[in-house]
């Protein structure tokens, strides 16, 4: 605030300073055109007329209201005509103090023009600069007092902006340190419409600690349940083991340990879908984005699936539009599609027919797997898409409910988003990956 209020008195002094100086220079100047006018009039006047007609001008000139201060010498040396006690006799221009008769007034300040005419006479003619400064100083002391109210003002509404500007900063500091506290539903009540760049502020650290509170939730659920999905089968890995020391049969022990091991596979394959969901999130793969056409990835993934469906008594048929290209990570967006596949396999009824097909739109790709089983319903949508998060009917299933929350994670590492179309019978889960410009010209060189 005081940085503040000095730059702006430092600012109006500056500009009065200048308007006072630039006046200066503008008065000087008419004041010089004046007197080379009048003093170059009677010096023609006396050239013409003589030095008799010079007076009588210069006497007419005097009467004139506002009038220069004129002083005349003659060829001899005798004044004739002027009061000024300093008579500045070399030629060209003069300031001259003049000393007032009157004791306790203040003088005269000239600007004079000394001049040689052609008889040798001296003619003087002076400017008074005093009417000049007064004008001047006029002007300077109604910028000082204007810029005085100004100043005045600005500190006033300086302090008022400042005192809303602390209140502000002590609200974010009390939500920060409450949430640096450990208490991660502290806010600091930002307006919805900011008005100023501390509400702005305000609002985007609001929104960050409702992130951060979001996410934190999330950590913490889905701890709990990893923990609640190991312990199945660690219980069951204990109880195969402890049931394999007891056990003096060998065939038997050995069939008892491998139960165990196939609960430690489950175990594994859940720490590695939850690695690989957290890998995903981070982002890191951006990195190794490039060019590719899904229909290449559909048709991989659909071989290698393809028998295990058929095997199953269910049917699988593939569509795939040409050069989709993409810009992406060809394993990530294979195991989406894995697990979109898997998922339809799994919960399909018999008999049933799985769609994978790849169509385009403009500026977008969309990936599909469809079957025409039960469906979802609006309301277990968000619950398929949460990691850990299965349905009821699908709890009888294995699985550990990230296959959807991974193909899910994999569409917003690609920019893109999964979506869940309702069949007449069935449903389709769909992943729409935009296509960016390099892509496009990939896919546009491949078609030419």
């Amino acid at each position: 605030m005081a940085l503040n209020a000095l730059l702006l008195v430092i600012s109006m002094v500056a500009g009065a300073l200048g308007g006072w100086l630039a006046t200066r220079t503008v008065v000087e100047r008419q004041a010089r055109s004046r007197v080379e006018l009048e003093t170059h009039a009677i010096a023609l006047e006396a050239q013409r007329g003589g030095l008799d007609r010079a007076l009588d001008m210069i006497r007419i000139r005097a009467e004139r209201p506002g009038s220069p201060e004129y002083y005349l010498i003659g060829p001899d040396g005798r004044r004739l005509i002027g009061d000024l006690q300093i008579v500045p006799k070399a030629a060209g221009w003069h300031f001259v103090e003049q000393p007032s008769p009157q004791p306790g007034v203040e003088g005269v300040h000239l600007l004079s023009l000394t001049r040689r005419l052609p008889d040798g006479s001296l003619l003087i003619v002076g400017e008074d600069m005093e009417r000049s400064d007064a004008i001047r100083d006029a002007v300077f002391g109604a910028i000082l007092i204007a810029g005085g109210i100004a100043l005045a003002f600005g500190i006033v509404a300086g302090l008022l902006a400042t005192r809303q500007t602390f209140r502000q900063m002590q609200r974010i500091n009390a939500a920060v340190r409450a949430v640096e506290g450990g208490d991660l539903s502290a806010r600091i009540g930002a307006p919805a419409n900011p008005r100023t760049d501390l509400d702005q502020l305000a609002l985007a650290v609001d929104r960050m600690l409702d992130r951060i509170d979001t996410l934190v939730a999330t950590i913490r659920r889905v701890s709990a349940e990893v923990a609640h999905d190991l312990r199945t089968p660690l219980t069951r890995v204990r109880h195969a083991i402890e049931t394999a020391l007891a056990q003096p049969d060998d065939e038997k022990r050995t069939a008892t340990l491998a139960q165990a091991m196939a609960g430690l596979d489950d175990a594994l394959r859940l720490f590695s879908a939850v690695l690989d969901l957290a890998e995903i999130d981070a982002g890191k793969a951006r990195a190794r984005f490039e060019p590719l056409d899904l229909a290449e990835i559909v048709d991989r993934v659909v071989d290698a699936y393809r028998a295990e469906i058929e095997a199953s008594s269910r049917h699988i048929s593939v569509s795939s539009a040409r050069a989709a290209v993409v810009a992406g990570d060809a394993d990530l967006l294979a195991r989406a599609l894995a697990n979109l596949i898997e998922n339809a396999l799994k919960y399909s009824r018999d008999e049933a027919r799985i769609d994978v097909s790849v169509s385009e739109q403009p500026g977008m790709v969309t990936m599909a797997v469809a079957d025409d089983g039960p469906g979802v319903s609006d309301g277990e949508v968000a619950e398929m898409l949460r990691p850990f998060g299965r349905l009821d009917r699908a709890r009888r299933e294995s699985g550990n409910g990230l296959g959807l929350a991974i193909a899910d994670a994999v569409a917003r590492l690609h920019r893109g988003t999964l979506a869940f179309a309702r069949l007449q019978p069935g449903l389709a889960v769909e992943i729409r990956l935009p296509r960016e410009p390099a892509a496009t010209a990939v896919a546009d060189a491949r078609l030419s």
